[in-house]
């Protein structure tokens, strides 16, 4: 199987091998490290395994906002301006629509 791994993991996951992958393979490898993160979320089982989960997410985030040389305050302020826009996820309104 191959996957993007976090950055320790050839140091003490040696049953593996290990390659850096070429520039043209990163983007795609760190969307599929998001859905499959993303997965992992929807089946946790725990408030723990979901937090450690939702971590995960985090930094597959942060490491697609650095391959695409985005830092944090430029991604927080963008956050920002679309929650000023169309607001957050905070009150946990659910749509039901039929396409015409």
């Amino acid at each position: 199987m191959k996957k993007l791994v976090r950055d320790k993991i050839p140091e003490f996951a040696h049953y593996a091998t290990y390659r850096k992958l070429a520039p043209a393979e990163i983007e795609p490898a760190l969307k599929q490290k998001l859905i499959e993160e993303t997965n992992e979320v929807l089946a946790a089982k725990t408030e723990t395994n979901l937090i450690e989960e939702l971590g995960d997410v985090y930094e597959v985030i942060l490491a697609y906002l650095k391959y695409k040389n985005v830092d944090q305050e430029t991604f927080l302020n963008q956050v920002n301006k679309k929650r000023a826009l169309k607001g957050g996820f905070t009150k946990y309104l659910e749509m039901n629509w039929e396409e015409k």
